[in-house]
């Protein structure tokens, strides 16, 4: 009998696209796997669907760290996920369960406990999500992307393996990237990323450094969908107040989408020369698995709990640059991508970041889950 496996996840791309790469490892090491994947949101209904992968959805209530009237229903979000999860693990029954952690992955772990499903979880971040806190007390292993995890779990517990990487983002090709979206090979390219959902401060810290920035280099810039518009709003007004000094520079060295597929971040990654990103965990491993010099703008302790600063400093110690949100001035951001770019220190810092990566991150959290 082929094995089953099921994996669970929603939420951020910063959660679905690991899930994603651990579901194409299970398919290289054994053809013959059966997977499905559950859980809840957009992101993991397209990457599934584009996978080929069966997909199955339920409710999840989201615990938010701030003030919402959504929160009221999360409760009972949870319970409908919950009931939701028992008919399907029952009809499906898998052999084993792999979950990212996040809110849409807590009813489906309880029911696996409750039929004796092993599972398995993964934590992005050095400091653990509510969620994952929560499953691993049900879990078999916590697979864990930072060695300084491991002390937020029950001893023996953790698995350090890093974070799984999606494939396609580490083999585009410069010269056919830099085609792609229509730069010079004689100019220098900054990537601007503020993940899947986007980053409003980065946004905003960029914007005003742009006229500075196009000067001297080109950029691709992924604003996230949800402030898409308000971005293209003031690019729009730059160009037509510089139509005679510096938009036709903007109109050649600035290129702005509101999300990159996976085959068109591959090429943008391809093409980069520095990365400007938030400090999710799956941002700083596909930034080091390919060896690009970075500036780090994590999340601010007052929107969140913590844990990209916290991703931040680990990744700090192999040479990347982090500045706090607090700090971001459009002096500071070009004078960092100066200073990365001079010769002797990108070279040292690009083979320092490699180090950081676990490019076999899938492949392992594949292997135990077709041995348990």
């Amino acid at each position: 009998m082929p094995k089953r496996i099921v994996l669970v996840g929603g939420g951020s791309g910063g959660h679905v696209f690991p899930l994603m790469a651990v579901a194409e490892a299970l398919r290289v090491a054994d053809p013959s796997v059966e997977l499905m994947m559950l859980g809840n949101g957009p992101f993991l209904a397209s990457a599934s669907a584009a996978a080929g992968l069966p997909y199955k959805t339920i409710q999840a209530g989201k615990l938010r760290r701030y003030f919402s009237l959504w929160t009221l229903l999360a409760p009972f979000q949870t319970i409908a996920g919950f009931f939701q999860s028992l008919w399907i693990l029952f009809s499906y029954m898998p052999d084993v369960m792999f979950t990212k952690g996040g809110y849409a992955s807590l009813p489906p772990a309880l029911v696996a406990k409750l039929y004796m499903i092993p599972v398995y979880t993964h934590e992005s971040d050095s400091v653990p999500g509510l969620a994952n806190k929560f499953i691993s007390k049900l879990a078999t292993a916590v697979f864990i992307s930072f060695e300084s995890t491991a002390k937020y779990f029950k001893n023996g517990k953790a698995i350090l393996v890093g974070n799984p990487v999606r494939p396609e983002l580490l083999t585009g090709d410069k010269a056919a990237a830099l085609q792609q979206f229509n730069f010079r090979a004689d100019k220098k390219t900054i990537l601007i990323t503020g993940g899947s959902q986007g980053a409003k401060r980065v946004n905003d810290a960029i914007l005003e450094a742009l006229i500075q920035l196009v000067q001297n280099f080109q950029v691709i810039h992924q604003s996230g969908e949800s402030q898409y518009a308000a971005v293209k709003a003031i690019i729009d007004q730059y160009a037509k107040e510089g139509e005679k000094s510096y938009g036709p520079m903007i109109s050649a060295n600035y290129r702005l989408y509101p999300f990159l597929n996976p085959q068109d971040m591959g090429n943008a990654y391809a093409a980069a020369d520095i990365i400007i990103s938030r400090g999710g965990a799956s941002n700083l491993f596909e930034i080091s698995a390919l060896g690009k010099p970075a500036i780090i703008i994590p999340l601010s302790k007052a929107s969140s709990r913590g844990d990209q600063i916290g991703n931040a400093i680990e990744f700090e110690k192999y040479g990347a640059v982090v500045i706090e949100e607090a700090n971001i001035t459009p002096h500071i951001i070009v004078n960092q991508i100066q200073e990365l770019l001079e010769t002797a220190r990108y070279q040292a810092i690009s083979e320092k970041i490699k180090t950081f990566a676990k490019p076999e991150a899938a492949k392992n959290i594949a292997s135990v889950l077709l041995a348990s």
